[in-house]
């Protein structure tokens, strides 16, 4: 594969998320549904995880977790860049081995990416001495208010990856 090639892929895919990001925090920044604010960054990695694999997926969820990050999106230092990556780890191999890439796809790398920032996001704030029983139940109603915009995120990355794929 041509590097001119990836480089022009994965920039497609960088500034399509970002207009995501801004789109997301312009339109839903201030919105609240029930107290909680919507999280999307566990879906962008999720659906970019369903259709990419185990070994760019992982870069990609590096790189962008590492931007979030630097805008202080994280409960601690470093949080969405090692969470993230591990969550489009795990969610590709599951992707490349269990299904097709397709919506249902997507929905399950998304719910994998959404457990394991979620989790890890307990983990941190019951380290702070939060009670669990309210910490899962904020990451479960953000998973769940989110969720439904997998249906505009969705076919954004499908038509990007359709669109950039070149098989050789």
């Amino acid at each position: 594969m041509p590097k001119r090639y990836l480089v022009f892929k994965w920039a497609v895919y960088g500034l399509a998320t970002l207009a995501l990001v801004f789109l997301s925090s312009l339109l839903l920044g201030r919105l609240t549904i029930g107290g909680v604010h919507f999280l999307l960054l566990p879906m962008f990695v999720g659906v970019v995880a369903s259709y990419e694999g185990s070994l760019a997926s992982p870069i990609f969820a590096l790189a962008f977790g590492f931007l979030c990050d630097l805008g202080g999106a994280g409960p601690l230092p470093g949080f969405y860049t090692f969470a993230l990556t591990l969550a489009a780890l795990i969610a590709a191999l599951l992707a490349e081995n269990l299904f097709s890439p397709g919506f249902l796809c997507s929905l399950v790398s998304t719910a994998v990416c959404y457990l394991i920032c979620g989790l890890g996001r307990c983990l941190v704030h019951v380290s702070d001495g939060a009670a669990l029983p309210t910490v899962l139940l904020l990451a479960a109603r953000e998973f769940l208010i989110s969720l439904p915009l997998l249906l505009a995120v969705f076919p954004l990355y499908r038509w990007l990856h359709r669109k950039t794929t070149v098989d050789y």
